[in-house]
């Protein structure tokens, strides 16, 4: 029998299939440390978000594949995996949907001031003699507007823009462009979405767009990708939602434009450091709205995550090529 180690638990449906294979041993310590001892001995680690680093790789001498619960490898270095030899798998369609409607939500909330209103209400600020909306309408400076006919720029064009593109454009009458050299120029019309305009370059995307969302994963690359020169490129008002990569964007360069102004609104669903520094003063802008990178746990992501990650150590231990593979050379390597 193998054995799989697991740093943090997964929905019982993955366990399951898991179970088919070989011994399912649940880690109470994701610590480093903790790991490179349970490590010792494993066959294969199914991970979620826990950093899987070149030395709890070298720990384990058996280790044969490591599965990602999600789509991002950030937290793995693939680099070392695959000079050990070590596939490396994810789940790139499990938690498209998830992430997409609370890009969506998170659009609508600022769109509307939905969080800083509540605030606002519950602190006594509208308790006063007079009609809600005649009390409203004095005292907010800057109203809440309509979706329909803003347009939405996409920073990336993998499955989960190309889903919350779908909502947007379908539900709300959005206009949409987006930028990603690395993805063919009929890629939205092949996803049956017509009218998307993709864009030659991220400066194109930037400065037309009310709203702006992140879709990219966090490589050297990407990491900074939107910063002081970025946002300086914005269009006033605009603004801006990261449910990618919290290294993704400037969170200082953030800061400042959302105190100046210069950005409307933001939401953030990842953080540059996690868990974040509570006292961080970029947390205490009135005009941000920050979730605990929650977009991809849904009940339904996390079955769909927990079984497809699974079901890709199943294949590799039964002889079957895994459907989703990070690092094919590994493949190529024993073939």
């Amino acid at each position: 029998m193998y054995k799989i180690l697991l740093p943090e638990p997964i929905h019982e449906e993955g366990l399951k299939l898991l179970r088919q294979v070989g011994e399912v041993h649940v880690s109470k310590d994701a610590r480093e440390d903790v790991l490179c001892r349970e490590v010792a001995d494993a066959d294969a680690i199914l991970v979620r978000s826990s950093p899987i680093i070149a030395r709890v790789i070298e720990a384990a001498p058996k280790l044969k594949v490591i599965s990602r619960h999600g789509i991002g490898t950030d937290n793995i270095d693939l680099k070392a995996a695959t000079e050990r030899g070590v596939l490396v798998l994810n789940t790139p369609d499990a938690n498209v949907n998830a992430v997409a409607e609370h890009t969506v939500a998170l659009m609508l909330a600022l769109a509307k001031r939905l969080f800083q209103m509540d605030r606002q209400f519950r602190e006594g600020k509208y308790y006063q003699q007079g009609s809600l909306p005649g009390i409203v309408s004095r005292l907010e400076g800057a109203p809440a507007f309509e979706l329909a006919g803003k347009r939405l720029g996409l920073v990336g064009a993998g499955k989960i823009a190309r889903r919350t593109a779908e909502i947007c454009l379908r539900a709300f009458a959005m206009k949409v462009s987006a930028y990603d050299p690395y993805v063919p120029p009929g890629v939205f019309q092949e996803a049956g979405l017509d009218g998307i305009e993709l864009q030659d370059s991220l400066e194109t995307v930037l400065s037309t767009a009310d709203f702006i969302s992140l879709h990219v994963p966090l490589t050297p690359e990407t990491r900074g990708l939107i910063g002081r020169r970025e946002i300086g490129l914005m269009k006033p008002g605009v603004c801006l939602i990261n449910t990618a990569r919290g290294g993704v964007v400037d969170e200082d360069a953030l800061e400042e434009a959302l105190r100046t102004g210069r950005i409307a609104g933001a939401a953030l669903d990842v953080f540059g450091e996690e868990p974040p520094d509570p006292a961080r003063t970029l947390f205490s802008c009135p005009n941000l709205i920050v979730t605990p990178h929650m977009a991809a746990l849904t009940e339904q992501a996390l079955i769909r995550m927990a079984v497809e990650s699974a079901a890709g150590i199943v294949d590799f231990f039964r002889g079957r090529r895994p459907k989703n593979v990070v690092n094919p050379d590994v493949l190529s390597r024993e073939n």
